[in-house]
Order: structure tokens, then C-alpha cells, then sequence
């Protein structure tokens, strides 16, 4: 570098100072840098933040219709049980009627009831109602007797009415629109059946009146974020039957947005735009719909709170790096001083970050007390189901028919338990099956017990967890192996064994019935796992299979379902005749084998 010319008043050959060298050249190139660096931090920040913001409000838009959509499918289940209860209602009554003359039914107090006493089992019920042909109501549960009511003009008469030449909808219920009762003056909607001659002729309308109000105040104490307004509707013309909340005494019609969901995704979807969020789920098999409703105003307001620390810190973050810019141009001692600013605001975002992994870890919980809480519901609504088919199974006068509706519903009941654990146990990927297979076996004594005879299960199992997806298939395995030992497996020897039979032949120990040496029948019960597989072993020392049974080819609606079940678990059924008894093994392995691979 060639050095600048030297004054006249400098002395000869004296050196220039070090400042004046570097100064002139160093420091616009360090301001142009410094200006450069901001610029760059700035547009990062501003990018970083647009990003930031955009997906977490995607993100908070999307968790708010996850959660409508469980809510949906939480009412749409709950819909269902009661539409479910109805119709065996309006069946009930129906059959109660069957073959007897409208003068008589109008007059029998008795029959009045009788039906009012099942109607005050269902609280969302207001009454039963029984019209002739011609539309005249002749008996309803809500005064005796019944006052003057013409139905001839309402939309269910007339569809049951004009059923009669229409293949398949003669038995079909119909769920009506909402009115407003002629009787009761009051806002409600019909589930109604056709009455028929044993000709076929149209005979009348059975139907219940199903209150909204009560269904308005199971939706009002739904949990669900931002207060949503929650919706049952018809599906074919969208009618809506219950809108909840909505003061109106008619509930305002949908909008053109839900509409249009519905008949895109019949069987249950969701749809948004800038202002709304609609999610809707058809009923099972009922012609109608469940929708929630959800104002994106609210879910924005609580995404805007909870995006507003971090606004903050981005703001915090560009006024340093404002401060950076301008205490760079300062000497080292305000450089150290950035930094120590910038080291606290790194602090402060760190414990930001921690608080928002701990919100998110809060989230986490609250869906799995989601999961424990619907399969607590699943548990409730599989215990009616149960309770239902015991009670129609008590209704029907066929023995037959009855013990299997018995039956359907233990097994019911057996799934029901299963659910039941899932919410008490810490990990719902597993149940402990042992608890549930111990359980089941002194509920299976009990109600063996209290039919007579002297029974005891001797049980021996071994502490076992097994996946959850494998628990219900085997716990009906464990059921149907038990009930069938209870049911056949000590019937006398000149009773002839059926099909399903299971036991010995009675034989071995000298005791003609096949008891236990203390008179008891005796059914062993055995859990155990030999480290590659879990083994479920089901024995008696009864009567035995017959000679030429073959349990794969069994008609048998039970022997039917061990084997299905057995194939469906990938698990090996092994049947041995024990002389005496019979012994039933379930060999299923701990890892999951091919479909095809099961006996």
C-alpha cells in the first residue's frame, strides 16, 4: 500500500497515524455490511413470522374440526341408541295391538298401562300414539282416553298409508317433521310404523312423539370448545328436527353451505369457509342426520390469544436486532452488552418453548381423557344394548327366540366389558385380559347358578396383556367356550347331545351325570403363556362330543363364532375328547401370523 503524501508541516519522513489508514476505507464497507445484515434479519423475521402465523392458525382451524368431527360422530352413536329404543317401542306396541279390534283398544285401561308403563322407561319420549285407518287416534299413553285427534292430514299417515303397494316399505319406520302436536300443543317430531291386517291391508299407524326439548338439553351439556350450535336434521328434504341453541320456536333453516355438504358426503363428512365450520354424520341406518356447527370467529379469537406471545417475541426480536444494528457501530464493551441482552432473550424463548411444551403435553392428556371418555360412552351404549335385548328377549313369548336374544345380549355385554377396561387402564394399546377373563368367568357362574344346578369354574390364569385390537375377539372366544360347557356340557345321558355340545362322555371318574367328586359341575378354566404364545384352555369333565362331531362343519350360530373369531386372530383351536370331558385350546401367538394360517 503506497502511503498518502505528507503535509509541508510534517517533518520528513515521519510515519502516518494508523487511524487515518484504516478509517477512510474500513468503515463504510462495515456500515454497508451492518446495513445489509439488518435488512436480511428483518425480511427473516418478517417471513418467519407470516409462516408462523399462517400455519398456526391453519393449525388451530383444523384442530377445531377434528374436535367437531368427534363430537359429530359422539352424537350420531347417541343418536342412534335412541332412535334404536324408539322403534323397539313403536314394534312393542304394535305387537300388543296385533289382532285386536280398534273399539277394543281404544276401551282396554289395561293395555293403556302397559304401554305407558314402557313409554316411561325412554324420558325422551312424550307418548305413544295408535291411529286406525282412516287417521283417528284411538289410544295414546298421554290421556285415557284418548282425546279427538285427526291424523289423516299428517305426512306419516300419508306415507304409510300409500306404502301399501311399495315393495319393502310397508315395515319401513318414518321419522316425521317437526310440528307442533295438535294434543299437546307442543314442538315435537313422530318415529312411526305402519299397522297391518294379516291380509296385508293397511290397518292404521303405530308412532311415538320423541321430545326435542329433551335432546336440546343432552346437546346443551355436551363439553365442547367455542359453544357450537349443534343440529338434527331429516336427510331427505334437511328438514330440521333439533337445533340446539335456538330459541325459536321453529329452528332456523340450514344454510346453503351445510346443505351442500350433506348432499356431497351423504354418509358424513365436513366443510368450511371463511366464517363457518360444518361437520355432519348420517344416524347408522335412520334417514337422518347430526351436524355441529362451529363459528370460525371464536376458534380465530382464541388462536389470535394464544399467537400473541409470539408476536411479541417476534417484535422483541426485531427491536434487537434494530439495537444490533446501531450498537454495532460501538465499540466492544456495547457489543458485549448486545450480546447479553440477546443471551436473555434467548432465555426468555427458551422458557416460552418450555411453556409451550408443556401446553402441548396438556393437549395430549386431554385427548387421551377423550379416548377414555368415548369408550366410556361405547361401554354405556353396548350395556343398553344389552339391557335391551334382555328385555325384548323377556318381551317375546318363544322360548327360542328368547334365549337368543339372551345370548346376543351377553355377548353384547362381553364386548361391553372389554371397553370398560379400556378406559380404567393406563395404556390403551393393552388389556389385561386375565382380569377380564377372571371377570368374566364369575359372571358367567353367577347367572349359571341362579338358572339352578350347582356349578363351579375352577380358574388358573397366569397375569397376561394382550393387544387391544385382539381383546374383544377373544374375549367372545372365552365367552362362547364357557357358555357352551355351561349350557351342554352336563345335560344327562339320555338327553342326546347336540351339535354345539361340548363335555366328555361321563365315564372316567364313575359319576353318571359327569359332576365333580364335591356334586359340583366343574368347568376349568385355564390363562397361561409358554413365551411364544398365549394359550386360553376351556375344559368339564361332562358328557362329551359325539363320535362323528366335527366342530368345523358345525351348523351352530356359537360353534360358528370360535371358529370365525379363531381365524380372525390368527389363533389355532385345538378340540379333544378327554374321556370324560371335552377340552377346548386356543393357541395364539404373540406376534401376528397371516390370515390364512389359522385352523
Amino acid at each position: 500500500m503506497v502511503p498518502p503524501a505528507q503535509s509541508s508541516d510534517e517533518p520528513a519522513g515521519s510515519p502516518a497515524p494508523a487511524a487515518d489508514i484504516v478509517h477512510p476505507f474500513r468503515k463504510p464497507r462495515l456500515e454497508a455490511a451492518i446495513g445489509w445484515l439488518a435488512a436480511c434479519g428483518f425480511l427473516f423475521l418478517a417471513m418467519v413470522t407470516v409462516v408462523v402465523g399462517v400455519q398456526s392458525r391453519e393449525r388451530a382451524l383444523n384442530g377445531a374440526q377434528e374436535r367437531a368431527e368427534a363430537a359429530v360422530r359422539v352424537l350420531a352413536e347417541h343418536a342412534a341408541r335412541l332412535f334404536d329404543a324408539a322403534d323397539l317401542l313403536v314394534e312393542y306396541a304394535a305387537q300388543e295391538t296385533a289382532g285386536r279390534p280398534w273399539d277394543e283398544i281404544a276401551q282396554s285401561h289395561a293395555l293403556w298401562d302397559k304401554l305407558n308403563g314402557q313409554r316411561a322407561r325412554l324420558p325422551f319420549l312424550d307418548a305413544i300414539w295408535l291411529n286406525d285407518g282412516a287417521g283417528l287416534l284411538r289410544l295414546t299413553t298421554l290421556a285415557f282416553p284418548a282425546p279427538f285427534s285427526d291424523a289423516s292430514d299428517r305426512e306419516a299417515f300419508l306415507f304409510h298409508s300409500r306404502a301399501a303397494g311399495m315393495d319393502g316399505a310397508v315395515e319401513q319406520p318414518h321419522i316425521g317433521p317437526r310440528i307442533i302436536g295438535r294434543v299437546t300443543n307442543k314442538a315435537t317430531f313422530l318415529l312411526s310404523r305402519r299397522l297391518s291386517e294379516p291380509d296385508g291391508r293397511f290397518r292404521g299407524m303405530a308412532s311415538v312423539t320423541i321430545d326435542p326439548s329433551y335432546l336440546s338439553g343432552f346437546y346443551k351439556e355436551l363439553d365442547v370448545p367455542h359453544r357450537p350450535a349443534t343440529i338434527l336434521l331429516r336427510s331427505g328434504d334437511l328438514d330440521v328436527l333439533v337445533r340446539e341453541p335456538d330459541n325459536a320456536a321453529d329452528p332456523v333453516p340450514l344454510s346453503d353451505l351445510t346443505r351442500h355438504a350433506i348432499r356431497a358426503q351423504p354418509e358424513g363428512g365436513a366443510a368450511r369457509d371463511d366464517t363457518v365450520i360444518v361437520t355432519h354424520r348420517r344416524v347408522d341406518s335412520w334417514p337422518v342426520h347430526v351436524v355441529v356447527r362451529l363459528d370460525v370467529a371464536p376458534v380465530l379469537a382464541s388462536w389470535h390469544r394464544l399467537i400473541a406471545p409470539y408476536a411479541g417475541l417476534g417484535a422483541a426480536a426485531a427491536l434487537a436486532l434494530a439495537a444490533l444494528s446501531v450498537f454495532g457501530f460501538r465499540q466492544a464493551g456495547a457489543a458485549r452488552q448486545v450480546q447479553r441482552e440477546l443471551e436473555r432473550r434467548v432465555a426468555e424463548r427458551t422458557a416460552s418453548l418450555q411453556r409451550t411444551i408443556g401446553e402441548r403435553d396438556t393437549a395430549l392428556a386431554q385427548k387421551d381423557l377423550l379416548m377414555r371418555e368415548v369408550n366410556h360412552r361405547i361401554k354405556n351404549s353396548l350395556q343398553v344394548v344389552s339391557s335391551l335385548l334382555g328385555l325384548q328377549g323377556q318381551a317375546v313369548g318363544d322360548p327360542r327366540l328368547s334365549d337368543h336374544l339372551l345370548e346376543a345380549g351377553r355377548r353384547v355385554q362381553a364386548i361391553a366389558d372389554i371397553h370398560r377396561l379400556l378406559y380404567r387402564v393406563d395404556d390403551v394399546h393393552f388389556i389385561p385380559f386375565h382380569d377380564y377373563l377372571a371377570e368374566l368367568c364369575r359372571e358367567l357362574e353367577r347367572s349359571a347358578r341362579s338358572e339352578g344346578g350347582s356349578w363351579r369354574l375352577e380358574l388358573a390364569v397366569e397375569p397376561a396383556e394382550v393387544p387391544t385390537d385382539h381383546a374383544v375377539p377373544l374375549g367372545l372366544l372365552a365367552n362362547e367356550l364357557v357358555m357352551n360347557a355351561i349350557k351342554h356340557a352336563y345335560r344327562p345321558l339320555a338327553t342326546p347331545v347336540s351339535a354345539e355340545a361340548g363335555g366328555g362322555d361321563g365315564s372316567g371318574d364313575g359319576r353318571p351325570d359327569g359332576c365333580g367328586r364335591d356334586g359340583a359341575n366343574v368347568i376349568a378354566v385355564t390363562l397361561r403363556s409358554d413365551g411364544d404364545a398365549l394359550h386360553l384352555i376351556v375344559g368339564d369333565r361332562g358328557v362329551g362330543l359325539p363320535p362323528d362331531f366335527d366342530w368345523r362343519r358345525s351348523r351352530s350360530l356359537g360353534m360358528r363364532l370360535v371358529h370365525t373369531l379363531s381365524k380372525q386372530l390368527g389363533a389355532t383351536l385345538t378340540v379333544e375328547n378327554t374321556s370324560p370331558g371335552v377340552r377346548f385350546t386356543i393357541r395364539l401367538p404373540h406376534r401376528p401370523v397371516q390370515s390364512g394360517s389359522a385352523s
